[in-house]
């Protein structure tokens, strides 16, 4: 209220300036007497509000005027800040109505309002100065009153609660301060010492309570080694029991593996029985008619021919079944030979894919094996022919549809210390909702055909716990599976082979 009251001064105080000196001011320009002109402006400086003023003729020319420069001051910054630096005020000069009211000229005035901010500013310091030591003066009184009657019986009672023993709650009592009976101290004290009574009797329960636990806890570790001494033991009677099923697997694959080898064999050897045969007639009928004297030269030209042709196919199926023998004889030591050695990669798999050929030609398919015949490996051949059988062996007996042509393509290549094996072939599929329990132990969708549920898990046993690798399956149904297996190219050396 005090800045508006400020504001408005200098208005009224130009209002009665104005009604001072508008008589004069207008007959000095009616006389244009220039000496009286000077005289009255020096008149309106004597307030020193005033900064200039002029008497304005009609064509804004000056007829007279006086000025001084602005205030200088300490305040001044906030003065102008409040007020404003300078306010200009104007009014018309006029003759009389009898004389027709002519425009003589114009009274302007500057007013520098520092005059007016300087007091008001002096006069607000020095209530804001009063009122700080005023409110300094109270707020001390209110601080020792507030000291005295609750600080000093607060800060009583705090060391006390700080001076309480713990292991010993149920006997500590806060003493109440002089003079505190009926105040809210005295109500915090009374209301502490309950809570202290009541922690004192919770504390008492929960030593019993732990008593009990601790006796409670004794007997469950007793019985907890008990229970994990018989889990350890049921742990490896069933690890003996999987490795027993994994061996049992094994040589049934293996029996199999003869079985299919005994009737491929067979093909070529009774082929060669029956080449014998004829290169026998042969030669007897030969030795006849040259007994007897019989021989042409054509007969025996045909039966030289039919003797020869007759040692060819006896030497071919020999030495095929030769071979079928030789690929089973590598294979099978393979399979139950688990001795660390250098190989070429190449060399054991396609050993394994024709000694497998008794079970691919049921389907039929011929595995299409990409290798560099040069690859060589220094870790576990007999693991690595189990895993690709078992692998072959598990798209032969799920995978193939009657009608589809199948394929499955074994791809290997190193890359740095890695052999990669990618694995595929392009049967049913395995649907989403089986993928997550191919691995497990027997599980099998052929449980009624002959399927024991082991194939993969042994499969993915071997290549993580044996030869160090790791696997990934993909699937998509209608599009076959997808296996690489990410094996070290070399054995780690000292490497505890699991068995």
């Amino acid at each position: 209220m005090d800045l508006r009251r400020t504001e408005r001064q200098p208005d009224q105080d130009m209002a009665a300036l104005i009604s001072l000196t508008r008589e004069p001011a207008t007959a000095i320009l009616f006389s244009l007497d220039h000496d009286l002109a000077e005289e009255l402006l020096n008149g309106t400086l004597r307030q020193p509000a005033i900064s200039s003023s002029r008497i304005m003729l009609p064509e804004s020319e000056v007829f007279a005027g006086r000025e001084r420069p602005l205030a200088k001051g300490r305040l001044r910054p906030f003065s102008d800040w409040l007020l404003g630096t300078v306010r200009h005020y104007s009014w018309e000069l006029r003759s009389s109505a009898e004389t027709g009211n002519e425009l003589l000229g114009i009274l302007e005035v500057e007013v520098d309002t520092y005059h007016y901010g300087q007091v008001f500013l002096e006069r607000s310091l020095i209530i804001v100065a009063s009122t700080l030591f005023y409110a300094l003066l109270l707020s001390g009184g209110l601080l020792l009153l507030f000291h005295m009657q609750v600080s000093r019986p607060l800060i009583s009672v705090i060391r006390s609660i700080a001076e309480v023993d713990v292991e010993q709650v149920e006997k500590a009592r806060l003493h109440e301060p002089v003079g505190h009976a009926e105040s809210e101290i005295g109500l915090l004290v009374r209301l502490t010492n309950q809570h202290l009574q009541a922690i004192g009797d919770t504390l008492e329960q929960l030593r019993l309570a732990e008593a009990g636990l601790k006796r409670y806890m004794d007997e469950l570790e007793s019985k907890v080694a008990d229970r994990t001494h018989e889990l350890s033991e049921s742990v490896s009677q069933l690890q003996a029991a999987q490795n027993q099923l994994i061996e049992s697997e094994k040589l049934a694959a293996l029996g199999g593996l003869v079985a299919g080898v005994a009737h491929e064999v067979n093909t070529p050897l009774g082929i060669a029985v029956t080449a014998s045969s004829v290169l026998s007639e042969a030669l007897e009928e030969l030795s006849s008619q040259f007994a007897a004297q019989t021989l042409s030269s054509s007969s025996f030209q045909q039966l030289l021919e039919q003797a020869v042709d007759s040692n060819v196919m006896l030497f071919n199926n020999i030495k095929r079944a030769a071979k079928l023998i030789s690929d089973f004889k590598q294979t099978a030591v393979d399979q139950v030979s688990e001795a660390r050695s250098d190989f070429l990669v190449y060399q054991v798999l396609g050993a394994l894919i024709a000694s497998l050929h008794p079970e691919t030609r049921k389907v039929p398919v011929e595995p299409l094996l990409i290798c560099p015949e040069d690859l060589q490996m220094n870790s576990l051949p007999g693991v690595l022919t189990q895993v690709v059988a078992n692998l072959i062996m598990n798209s032969v007996r799920h995978a193939f549809a009657a009608d589809i042509r199948a394929e499955i393509t074994i791809s290997l290549q190193a890359q740095g210390d890695q052999v990669i094996l990618d694995y595929r072939d392009n049967g049913v599929g395995v649907p989403q909702a089986l993928q997550e329990r191919i691995f497990e132990p027997f599980f099998t969708t052929k449980r009624g055909s002959g399927g024991s549920g082991l194939g993969l898990n042994i499969v993915y046993n071997l290549v993580t716990r044996k030869l160090g690798g790791r696997l990934e399956f993909f699937s998509q149904p209608g599009e076959g599976v997808h296996f690489i297996l990410h094996i070290p190219r070399e054995l780690p050396q000292g490497s505890n082979i699991q068995r």
